[in-house]
């Protein structure tokens, strides 16, 4: 090795010893020790409890912040059920209602000293100390938490300066281990968070907790619910609540384990120096036994810290070695690659001896050619088998230089006394163009007469490594996502029964379906390409939380295939991937912010079908889809039984339409001061041969979701027009519409149509419509009802005052009447609030020149009443029952013949 070299080894391995001096590897060394963490899970001691504030809690008591009444109570309880101490990781910085101030204050007198309230230091010089009402009775304790660069807590405080006071951190006081004020200890994660008992804050509240769970122990009240953000990214074992977080702080002192760099840490670089000098001489050690020696190294120096780790809570430092080494065994293969090419240039002089048979075998021959003599020693090659192998291959044994398979293939074609038909193959190459696919043919010939005849051995091959790459890239294409990688449906059907054939019914498999809530929203805001990006980090977040399988099937939804079974583990698991996903996401300068659903089951539940486990997933997700927020949701059998009651539902309707099953009634509309009818409201009925009569609350929901409403709609539309169209001339028809059907179709355009076939005037049909309409339906909707309006049909509003509308936009819709629920008139005449209500509605849609129709009618009184506030046309069974068409008829011929007397 020259001075030169050796020199540039010297300054390399100095600037790894300095670069380590400034801690420019701790990221390196922080990941090592996370991954140590891992090697051994030790059990919490079970002397700590967390009462935890989780989704339940919050919904149960409906509000946040908790009235102090709530802390009071569950204080009173933790001390009756005989607890040692209480920590609350609540701020009680600021007052509440004075009688929950006074009721918690009570609670901790009655404490004794042994309930200890959070104080937080804030950035700058805030901070927040508890009220000195409560400080009088209960210690304040630090709950702060030290992130690192980055966004990892490895490190608790002892105590901490909180403004005027110097004060012990809530683990220091939970483990009666004290340190100096403002420094730490890094906290030990191979302590296992699931072996922490985890009570319900509501559970606790209510009475429901044994105490025995309790007694003699410490609590720590904290919060877990989603809403509340108290979340902290930890090593190992992911996100935490930050209750939590102060118990591990706690247990890590109370077993002992406060992680400590070992004194003597300079032994470590001792050992780096002696790696450096090594560094300097690897030039003329043999590659083999470098990199033998540096990887036995590696492995004792890791081992070493592992052990110190584990066994003695002793921190080491093993980056800087590592890369040390690493550093040494690069710098043997240089020197290696260097030696070879010396002599790969001095084979190259002997290229001329053969250039004549060259000439002749590539005159034969494409792409790359290598002819080897008897000897296994190659006398030509092609530049193109230069540029694969390496220049300076003539004079090379073809044994070292080429694969083993076609080094064996070559010397066997030597070994034959005759010459025999052309072996092709194909084989890898690893040359001086990296790695290389290529297909070979190899033909032996005879060369020369007489005592000069040899035998020599034709390589021709051609590079096919970009055909592989493409046909390997097809082949993964078939099996994922192209996007984000992840699998696609078949695929994970294939690992789904791989899985449950390995098995073998001990313990099953479970799939999780997560589905994105407002991507769409992302897609439709900050374009598809940042909805992309999106989706890779949610698959690679996804990835990180250790399922054996991620899949997307499309959109926002993708499915995790996981071992653990046990239900409430798994519900765990499923809820923890909602809120994960939750967490905000960096999209190019944007903070994209989404929720996200889950599904889970078992085959223990589902079977061990991969169909039927992915189909009641999905189940499952459409009930958590179906919670507002992020909600995991576990499958049970009733879901499925569901799912086939609606699809009977659906084939019966099918039918029934196919068959002309259904029926109209029509219940008149009454104008309540004469009693003369006016109109009536076509409903559509159904009796199905075996389910009996089917009311429209089951059928029509099933009819809008398969879009059957368009075809029934039109039937009812059809049948409605034709039939009032044999009834007197002022009678009006209303018929109700979906919003399914103005999404799915031309509503005008139908109308149009049964008003053209029936010979109905436009004038006598009404559309009745919901508030639900303007909420989602936008111009579409309002533009068709426009349409309806200029073609001479009335719109109804129906069921007004139970939707979305407010009064203050009445006037802005393009409708004629107002139906008012029956909800309000069923209340009539005892509640004056209804009373109130349906006065108003009549008197701003005289304002509004808007028709009244009151739903509901069902007694004389409420008739009477309705008539004072000034209601002309009622509807319900006071008025006149719902009948079919024939009766109808006979209704409006009676009526006609008393006229005519």
């Amino acid at each position: 090795m020259r001075f030169g070299e050796r020199g540039l080894s010297l300054i390399f391995g100095t600037a790894l010893l300095v670069a380590a001096g400034l801690g420019l590897f701790r990221p390196i060394d922080d990941a090592l020790r996370d991954l140590r963490f891992a090697e051994q899970t030790r059990a919490a001691s079970g002397n700590i409890v967390f009462v935890d504030i989780d989704a339940a809690s919050l919904k149960a008591v409906g509000v946040w912040p908790w009235p102090r009444g709530h802390y009071a109570k569950m204080l009173d309880r933790l001390m009756a059920a005989g607890a040692a101490e209480t920590v609350f990781d609540i701020d009680f910085s600021a007052s509440s209602d004075p009688a929950g101030d006074a009721d918690f204050a009570r609670a901790l007198e009655a404490a004794g000293g042994y309930a200890f309230l959070a104080a937080f230091r804030q950035k700058g010089d805030a901070y927040n100390l508890p009220l000195s009402a409560f400080r009088q009775f209960a210690e304040p304790v630090a709950v702060n938490v030290a992130l690192d660069e980055g966004g990892i807590v490895r490190v608790a405080p002892y105590g901490l300066v909180v403004g005027p006071e110097k004060v012990a951190s809530a683990a220091s006081v939970m483990s009666g281990a004290h340190g100096p004020v403002d420094a730490g200890f890094a906290i030990d994660y191979s302590i296992d968070p699931a072996s922490i008992d985890r009570i319900s804050a509501i559970d606790l509240i209510e009475g429901r907790v044994d105490a025995t769970r309790i007694a003699g122990k410490q609590a720590i009240i904290g919060a877990s619910a989603l809403e509340l953000r108290d979340f902290f990214v930890v090593p190992r074992h992911g996100i935490v609540p930050g209750a939590l977080l102060q118990i591990l702080a706690a247990e890590t002192l109370k077993q002992g384990r406060a992680l400590e760099p070992l004194a003597w840490q300079p032994m470590l670089w001792v050992a780096a120096l002696a790696g450096l000098a090594a560094l300097v001489w690897a030039g003329q050690l043999g590659i083999v036994r470098v990199v033998a020696t540096t990887l036995a190294m590696s492995v004792a120096a890791e081992a070493a810290a592992l052990l110190l780790q584990v066994q003695y809570a002793a921190l080491i430092d093993t980056a800087v070695l590592h890369l040390m080494l690493a550093a040494i065994v690069l710098r043997a293969l240089l020197s290696e690659v260097r030696n070879r090419g010396r002599l790969h240039a001095r084979a190259s002089r002997e290229r001329d001896e053969t250039q004549r048979i060259l000439d002749r075998v590539i005159a034969d021959n494409f792409d790359g050619v290598v002819i080897v003599n008897s000897e296994c020693r190659i006398v030509a090659a092609s530049g193109f088998a230069e540029e694969m192998l390496g220049k300076g291959l003539v004079g090379q044994s073809a044994t070292e230089i080429l694969p083993p398979n076609l080094a064996a293939a070559v010397v066997k074609r030597l070994g034959e006394t005759s010459e025999a038909a052309s072996e092709s193959g194909e084989s890898v190459l690893q040359g001086a163009v990296g790695e290389r696919t290529i297909e070979h043919v190899l033909t032996r010939s005879e060369i020369g007469r007489g005592a000069g005849l040899r035998s020599v051995v034709c390589l021709t091959f051609r590079d096919v490594t970009e055909r592989r790459r493409a046909e390997a890239r097809l082949k993964f294409l078939s099996g994922h996502d192209p996007l984000t990688g992840a699998l696609n449906r078949n695929e994970l059907v294939e690992n789904v029964q791989g899985a449950l054939e390995r098995d073998s019914g001990s313990r099953g498999v479970a799939l999780v379906a997560v589905d994105l809530r407002r991507f769409r929203l992302i897609n439709d805001t900050l374009g598809h390409s940042l909805g992309d990006a999106l989706l890779k980090q949610v698959a690679g977040r996804l990835q990180s939380m250790g399922p054996d399988a991620v899949a997307r099937l499309g959109g926002g939804t993708f499915l995790l295939l996981v071992p653990e079974t046990d239900p409430k583990r798994l519900m765990g698991f499923a809820e923890t991937v909602s809120q994960y996903l939750s967490f905000p996401y960096e999209l190019e300068g944007h903070q994209a912010v989404i929720a996200a659903s889950a599904g889970a089951t078992t085959s223990n539940l589902s079977g061990t079908d991969p169909d039927v486990l992915l189909s009641h997933a999905d189940m499952a997700l459409s009930a958590a889809k179906a919670i507002a927020g992020s909600a995991a949701v576990l499958f049970s059998p009733e879901m499925d039984a569901a799912l086939r009651q609606k699809r009977t539902m659906d084939g019966a309707v099918r039918r029934a339409l196919l068959n002309q099953d259904f029926h109209l009634v029509y219940q008149p509309q009454v104008e309540m001061e004469s009693g003369r009818v006016v109109g009536v409201e076509a409903l559509a009925r159904w009796n199905d041969r075996d389910l009996g009569a089917v009311s429209p609350v089951r059928f029509i929901p099933v009819a809008e979701e398969t879009g059957l409403i368009v075809e029934l709609g039109q039937w009812i539309l059809d049948a409605a027009c034709r039939q009032a169209s044999a009834w007197p001339g002022e009678i009006e028809v209303a018929v109700n519409a979906s919003p399914v059907q103005f999404e799915l179709s031309d509503v005008p355009a139908q109308v149009e149509k049964a008003l053209e076939k029936s010979g109905l005037a436009a004038s006598r049909l009404t559309i009745e419509i919901t508030e639900g309409f303007f909420v989602g339906g936008g111009p579409k909707v309002t533009n068709q009802l426009e349409r309806l309006r200029e073609m001479g049909v009335k719109i109804a509003l129906d069921d007004f005052g139970t939707g979305y509308s407010s009064l203050g936009y009445l006037g802005r819709l393009p409708i004629d009447k107002i139906k008012i629920d029956q909800s309000f008139v069923r209340k009539l005449p005892q509640d004056q609030q209804a009373l109130a209500i349906i006065q108003t509605i009549v008197t701003l849609a005289g304002s509004l020149d808007k028709a009244i129709v009151v739903e509901g009618v069902e007694t004389a009184d409420q008739a009477w009443m309705l008539r004072l506030m000034g209601c002309k046309i009622g509807q319900g069974y006071h008025l006149g029952r719902p009948a079919g068409p024939e009766a109808i008829s006979e209704l409006f011929a009676t009526a006609q013949e008393r006229l005519s007397a």
